[in-house]
């Protein structure tokens, strides 16, 4: 399935959930052949860091898909703040080249303070792909909000806050919404906001999660997108 002929892109939270197999996952499907499968029925995969991070070659999963997938890489306050740790990871997320849709920063009290930091490494990684931010319901300093409206940064929704302008802005708008306990008229809404900031200049991409992230959920979006 290719993302670009995607109003909404739909993906999971990570490929890698034992819970799906047999219900998603053949039980014999080597699991070196689970994304390849993945990829086959979504177009889009965020990565969690602790499933990036510290892999040995991204560039094989390149090889894995289809040429219009794309992944989505998380990069958690603690990789923002270790320079050592966050160039090491940079030069990897390279080796993904044009399968790299972006980033996601996840920010927490001590980042969104820094300023100056954050900007160092926003200008770093948007030479490989866009950078969004989730700022986990901490408060920034005013500099770091001029710089985000200033730079078209956008902020990470997460289909419940009523605060959705950031949603829109820049090349990469992205939603992750937990999946249990969501009903359809909430998932609905979710929807119908992701479409409202998808554009030709900008990929909306909904993200679901969970432990594992509900296959249900998934499925139901992909029929609400193709019935709005």
């Amino acid at each position: 399935m290719s993302i670009d002929t995607h109003r909404v892109a739909i993906g999971a939270c990570g490929w890698k959930h034992a819970a799906w197999s047999d219900e998603f996952y053949a039980e014999d499907l080597p699991e070196d052949w689970q994304l390849g499968f993945y990829s086959n029925e979504y177009s889009v995969v965020y990565v969690p860091a602790s499933d990036w991070v510290d892999h040995s070659d991204l560039e094989e999963w390149g090889d894995d898909v289809s040429e219009s997938f794309r992944f989505i890489l998380e990069v958690p306050a603690q990789l923002l703040s270790d320079d050592t740790a966050y160039m090491s990871a940079l030069r990897k997320a390279k080796g993904l080249s044009k399968f790299c849709l972006g980033f996601v920063f996840r920010l927490d009290a001590n980042i969104c303070k820094e300023s100056a930091l954050f900007q160092s490494r926003y200008r770093e990684a948007s030479t490989i792909a866009p950078v969004c931010v989730d700022k986990s319901g901490y408060e920034c300093s005013p500099d770091f909000e001029q710089f985000l409206l200033k730079n078209n940064i956008s902020e990470l929704w997460d289909g419940k806050s009523s605060e959705v302008e950031g949603l829109g802005r820049g090349h990469l708008a992205i939603t992750r919404i937990v999946s249990d306990g969501l009903d359809m008229r909430s998932l609905r809404a979710v929807i119908e906001t992701c479409l409202s900031v998808s554009s030709n200049d900008c990929v909306s991409v909904l993200v679901i999660e969970g432990a594992p992230p509900s296959l249900d959920i998934l499925r139901n979006a992909d029929t609400l997108l193709n019935l709005l």
